[in-house]
């Protein structure tokens, strides 16, 4: 006869004990223990996370001294060329004359030095946006394009459009009138109650009637007129309004 095994438990008091030592378990020790059993990992992660914090907090700072640094040197360099400006009025009304070139090699000297060493901060790109305008005034076009262009890609809002309005008229200035009628109409089309709207529509109607596109011209000339009757543009919008229609009709 085969005798049935008994399925081994454990000891009462064995089993007694968990239940009985949980149960007297204060809710200190319950949060404390598993805390005390992980404390690797928690050592660890804790550790990550200051050492991201740190990180993160250590670029914030190198970013915002860099902006403040950035922002004292281009105050300064504005300052000497203002001081350059005022000693060489002085000298024209002392019955003298002014090297214009000195004054506009040492500006460009100023900005460039600007743009090299905080290329990346605000300040930089104000300096940069600056050469730009300076390099377009001297008829130096691809130089001030280049610049036009990276102002434009690394900023946004106001900055960026008048950036985008600067490469459109380096095409303009170089009679490249396709590339500039899809950029102003771009800037037009994307900010149309806004400034700079008003000497976009000029520059673009220019373009325009300059294409053989008298249509087009005057549609613009006309938002000048009635969106912006008090505009500096109004009296010239209003003449070259005037001649696109009469090409208009002459070709009718």
């Amino acid at each position: 006869m085969k005798i049935k095994k008994k399925k081994k438990t454990k000891p009462i008091l064995k089993r007694a004990r968990k239940p009985a030592e949980a149960a007297a378990q204060t809710r200190f020790q319950k949060i404390y223990r598993p805390i005390v059993r992980r404390w690797k990992m928690i050592v660890a992660v804790a550790g990550a996370v200051v050492i991201v914090g740190a990180a993160v907090g250590g670029y914030f700072w190198y970013r915002h001294d860099r902006e403040v640094r950035a922002s004292r040197a281009y105050a300064s360099a504005q300052s000497r060329l203002a001081d350059m400006v005022r000693e060489a009025a002085s000298r024209v009304e002392e019955g003298g004359t002014v090297d214009e070139e000195a004054v506009v090699a040492e500006t460009e000297k100023e900005l460039a030095n600007i743009v090299e060493r905080y290329g990346d901060t605000a300040a930089g790109r104000a300096a940069a946006y600056e050469l730009a305008s300076l390099h377009f005034d001297r008829g130096r076009y691809d130089d001030a394009q280049k610049l036009f262009e990276e102002v434009e890609r690394k900023t946004s809002g106001l900055q960026r459009i008048l950036a985008a309005k600067g490469v459109a008229d380096c095409h303009r200035a170089r009679g490249e009138l396709e590339p500039a009628i899809a950029k102003y109409r771009e800037i037009f089309d994307g900010h149309p109650e806004e400034f700079p709207a008003v000497p976009v529509a000029m520059a673009l109607a220019e373009c325009y009637r300059r294409t053989d596109r008298s249509a087009e011209a005057v549609e613009l000339y006309r938002f000048v007129l009635d969106y912006h009757r008090l505009s500096p543009y109004a009296p010239e919008a209003e003449e070259e309004l005037r001649k696109a229609e009469a090409v208009l009709a002459a070709r009718d």
